[in-house]
């Protein structure tokens, strides 16, 4: 898809991947996008091209008001990039209702139900990305949470593939770990350790964009990732032993 003169909205647009993948979208001539975070300090505005937008997307109310002004601002939007989520690193003990909600509302039921609003706008061709994660894909311990929220969010881009119309293209991301604050969050400390393997945000967000333009189904933006996923697929012992290696770099944090 020609990404010049498009109506764009990408959701965690203030941190990480998000906000590199604005930086890149403004960059091109007569966009227009709506940056939504909660916090949108850091959003970097440029006249009329980016539009900060605050909202707490985990929620409808959220995700039917940021349609409601992207209907008044731009009328139809072109590219809808799904981008919002988190993670706890933890152990589950105590039963919490809540905490479970909490983490599947933002990273599941947000994107599926603004999924359903952007398709039903209009029959105009137009793009919808997902930032999945590898994580939907192999175990990380002491991230169980995070992973099958993922791992929920792949299987309905998936199945939806073969529901959709023809107008709508389906573009699920799978990025491994990127050296932002978003692993020190899901631990609340400084210097949380990373999965491997590890890449830069900006490295994923020109992935992404290029996919867009190139109208991908799927991005695996870790070249290792993408030649080892498979390997594991078919011998699932190397995946085990993976998980087991991820565990030690936890446990500490875990006692």
């Amino acid at each position: 898809m020609r990404i010049a003169d498009k109506h764009i909205i990408i959701t965690g647009a203030s941190s990480g991947i998000g906000l590199e993948m604005l930086k890149l979208l403004m960059q091109y001539p007569n966009v227009r996008i709506i940056a939504v975070a909660r916090n949108i300090d850091n959003i970097p505005c440029k006249g009329n091209v980016v539009i900060p937008f605050s909202a707490d997307v985990s929620t409808q109310q959220g995700v039917d008001t940021l349609f409601d002004f992207a209907h008044r601002t731009f009328g139809q939007t072109d590219i809808f990039i799904a981008n919002a989520g988190f993670a706890y690193l933890e152990t589950l003990s105590k039963p919490d209702w809540q905490h479970i909600q909490n983490i599947f509302n933002l990273n599941v039921c947000s994107p599926i139900y603004s999924l359903q609003k952007f398709a039903s706008e209009s029959r105009d061709k137009k793009t919808f990305v997902c930032t999945i994660s590898g994580a939907g894909l192999v175990p990380l311990p002491a991230y169980s949470l995070y992973c099958s929220t993922k791992a929920a969010l792949k299987q309905f881009i998936n199945t939806y593939n073969y529901e959709k119309s023809d107008n709508l293209l389906l573009t699920s991301v799978f990025p491994v770990a990127t050296r932002t604050d978003f692993f020190d969050k899901a631990a609340k400390q400084t210097n949380a350790p990373l999965p491997w393997p590890r890449q830069e945000a900006d490295t994923v967000a020109k992935k992404i964009i290029n996919a867009i333009e190139k109208e991908r189904k799927e991005v695996y933006p870790s070249l290792i990732f993408r030649l080892l996923y498979p390997i594991g697929r078919a011998f699932p012992i190397l995946l085990h032993l993976y998980s087991l290696s991820e565990k030690k770099k936890v446990k500490s944090l875990l006692n």
